[in-house]
């Protein structure tokens, strides 16, 4: 088929069979976005991975808890959720409409294409809608098909036809709205870094409604789901006819790259940077913010959120306020709700920060910064404390401003739901979340080539830290603010492991010295191909390959020993991961009786029968729930390797708990339920998931720093090439091997040990 371009257009104009001008650009774009691995790998691992990692937690906790009226009310918010956060990656294109064509310099050409401009601007916003909105509905799809597989009754209790319809309607109402917004926003700026900051305006909003849809479903509310439905058509709509009604090609071309100052001020000519005085850190942080305050739009969108935020969330509460049987319903969530007020005004310093020095490059500003008299510490330290103090200032304001609010119009709310504790945990949690986000913004920018990576990882450390917050609500309105303390410990945690990461990477000669480089799916390959078939340790560089072909006998003779020297680090995180796990599931087994797990200890002398089926179970479970972990490692910092051995053996604890809690004899015995139900198999299966969790934990260790003359990308792409190999070559078959020894061996030996 032949492949069209803009610059082909008057040839079109003469061909027999012209396609529309408008489907041209479409077609164009999604071409564009097909071949953006940035973009595309995110996108189906949010549309494919996700909500079967989220399913099977579900079916975990159905089983475990034995509990299926809160998954009935939990199931339509999943399904919702996981539906908005690929229709949220439909901002990265939306954004980039306009204002990225003028800065690849395509504006004129694609403004000289022969259509009107209700059609051109019809045209970017389908382009930016399509993927992202045939990736939420895929992912809702894919959770929907697991549930109904994994636990039928429980999710056909749930997914009434009327509601899975809304749901739907949902995702794609709400992902039109942000589209229609971006480009609204994209239309009207002249850069990507300008689009970027006022991108919080579209997906916090519509993160708040999410959260507030959630609590109407927990609280069986349909009828306001459904006004709130109405209401995000009238949205879009709006949204629609208001950006055709205000696009027009001539403004859009005319339109210059200005800073205006201030009240009509004069504009005074930029300092140089030796001007500033004080400490080293100080130089560079004063700087920055200098630059931050002198650009309106920055300074208007922190007042903007200032004042909205607040008293938007109190609008809303007065209007749900006589809409509930028991309006102290709301008080666990007023501790959220300013949480979220202040997360606002962090997620504009995300977009700072991860400009920080991509952006001085097209500024044509670094080697004036890279200049400095200061060391490459102070220059990054500089950098982080003028991305991240006036956001979390605002953040500070707006969250208190909030609470103040409540307390003034609702006081019996604010008596009920806060106190000076409370007070102080939130303002910390905002601190810790805002100190996490823009140290790993900071880091991160050390390896973006352009603006527009950078907007790309926004959106991908942004989405995922607003579907956190979500995470967290059950929690407030369950009171449960020791779990929140342990949240914001993990955070911290996360935090200083971003900046660790950005102190052994930042090193000012290679980010001069640093040209873009082309990343496309051939050489992805290519390099990955390379650590896949020969085997050196990490940070040896890639002209020291001398091109070995791959061979499985030199990999268990010489490879695999030098791979598991090297993850001995990986290997005792691993292990303190399950001996930790065993702590706590005994520790938990003398304060929580699940009545499920008291029903099978009852009868645990009767085991399973010997069954291909349980062995073709326990093989899928195995290799479904370790895949997975491992994909999401560097998405998630090695997190969800890390809780693979914690989970499995924070379960063997607690059963072993409960048996002692039980008397501990007889049937009752620990030490017979671990030689007859874990030894056979165990042996085999729980080395191999330590194993497998090590991998993962490098995975995601790989995107926080790069050893030796390794970049961080060739780092993530050797730490991937080698689970691979070691999958293919002995995760795997060994997990074949425990499994058939689970399902035909074990059951006899529970058998005769009973």
């Amino acid at each position: 088929m032949k492949r069209f371009w803009l610059s082909q257009a008057p040839t079109l104009a003469r061909s027999d069979t012209v396609a529309p001008a408008w489907w041209v650009i479409t077609r164009r774009e999604l071409r564009d976005t097909l071949t953006d691995w940035r973009l595309l790998i995110p996108l189906v691992l949010l549309a494919l991975a996700l909500p079967t990692l989220i399913a099977g937690a579900l079916v975990l906790f159905v089983n475990f808890v034995q509990q299926d009226a809160v998954a009935v009310q939990i199931m339509p918010f999943l399904i919702l959720l996981v539906g908005f956060l690929p229709a949220g990656f439909s901002l990265i294109l939306a954004l980039e409409s306009f204002a990225g064509e003028r800065e690849r310099n395509t504006l004129e050409t694609l403004l000289a294409m022969p259509l009107g401009d209700r059609e051109l601007y019809l045209a970017k916003l389908i382009a930016a809608l399509a993927l992202p909105l045939l990736g939420a509905l895929l992912s809702q799809l894919v959770l929907v098909t697991w549930l109904l597989v994994l636990v039928p009754d429980v999710a056909l209790s749930a997914l009434q036809p009327l509601r899975s319809l809304l749901l739907l309607a949902l995702v794609i109402t709400m992902a039109l709205v942000m589209v229609g917004g971006a480009v609204i926003i994209s239309s009207h700026v002249t850069t990507v870094r300008a689009a970027s900051l006022l991108s919080s305006l579209v997906l916090v909003p519509m993160a708040l409604i999410v959260q507030l849809i959630a609590f109407l479903i927990v609280s069986d509310r349909w009828e306001l789901v459904v006004a709130l439905w109405v209401g995000l058509v009238i949205a879009a709509a709006g949204l629609v006819q208001i950006g055709m009604r205000a696009f027009s090609r001539e403004e859009l071309l005319a339109r210059e790259q200005i800073r205006r100052s201030w009240f009509g001020q004069r504009k005074r000519p930029r300092r140089q940077i030796a001007w500033f005085g004080g400490g080293s850190i100080w130089i560079v942080a004063r700087r920055e913010l200098i630059e931050i305050t002198r650009d309106w739009r920055s300074v208007g969108l922190l007042i903007f959120l200032l004042i909205l935020m607040p008293v938007g969330l109190v609008t809303g509460i007065r209007a749900l306020y006589p809409q509930l049987k028991d309006p102290l319903a709301l008080a666990p969530l007023i501790p959220f709700g300013g949480v979220l007020a202040g997360f606002v005004p962090i997620s504009f310093a995300l977009v700072a920060a991860l400009e920080s020095f991509v952006g001085e490059r097209e500024r044509n500003t670094l080697e004036a910064l890279c200049a400095l008299p200061v060391t490459d510490r102070q220059l990054f330290f500089g950098k982080l404390v003028g991305t991240l103090l006036i956001p979390l200032l605002t953040a500070l304001l707006t969250q208190y401003l909030f609470y103040g609010l409540v307390a003034l119009n609702f006081p019996d709310l604010y008596a009920d739901g806060m106190s000076p504790a409370l007070l102080l945990q939130m303002g910390l949690l905002t601190v810790v979340v805002a100190v996490a986000l823009v140290t790993g913004a900071v880091s991160l920018s050390i390896h973006a080539g352009s603006v527009r990576e950078a907007s790309m990882l926004a959106s991908g450390i942004l989405l995922p830290t607003t579907a956190l917050l979500q995470a967290q609500a059950p929690y407030f309105i369950a009171r449960r603010f020791d779990v929140i303390w342990l949240g914001m410990l993990a955070i911290f945690v996360v935090g200083l492991a971003f900046l660790r990461s950005g102190l052994q990477t930042f090193r000012r000669a290679a980010i001069f010295s640093r040209n873009r480089e082309e990343m496309g799916l051939r050489r992805l390959w290519a390099v990955f191909r390379r650590f896949f078939c020969e085997y050196h340790p990490a940070g040896v560089p890639l002209y020291e390959y001398v091109g070995l072909p791959f061979s499985p006998l030199r990999f268990y003779r010489y490879e695999l020993p030098m791979l598991l020297h090297e993850l001995r680090l990986p290997l005792a995180v691993s292990l303190l991961a399950a001996i930790g796990g065993i702590w706590f599931g005994m520790s938990q087994a003398s304060v929580r009786v699940f009545p499920s797990v008291e029903r099978t200890l009852d009868q645990i002398a009767y085991g399973p029968d010997p069954s291909l089926w349980l062995v073709l179970f326990v093989v899928f479970n195995n290799l479904r729930v370790s895949i997975l972990s491992n994909l999401f490692a560097p998405f998630s910092l090695g997190v969800f390797p890390f809780l693979v051995p914690a989970t499995v053996f924070a379960q063997i604890g607690y059963v072993c708990g409960r048996l002692i809690e039980r008397g501990g004899v007889g049937t009752d015995n620990p030490l017979t339920f671990l030689f007859a139900y874990l030894l056979p198999h165990g042996s085999i299966e729980l080395p191999v998931f330590m194993l497998s969790a090590a991998l993962g934990l490098r995975m995601g260790a790989a995107v926080l720093t790069a050893p030796g003359e390794f970049t961080v990308g060739e780092n993530l792409l050797w730490a991937a090439a080698q689970t691979v190999k070691v999958w293919l070559l002995l995760i795997a078959p060994l997990v074949v091997v425990a499994a058939l020894i689970e399902g035909l061996i074990t059951p006899l030996v529970i058998r005769w040990a009973y």
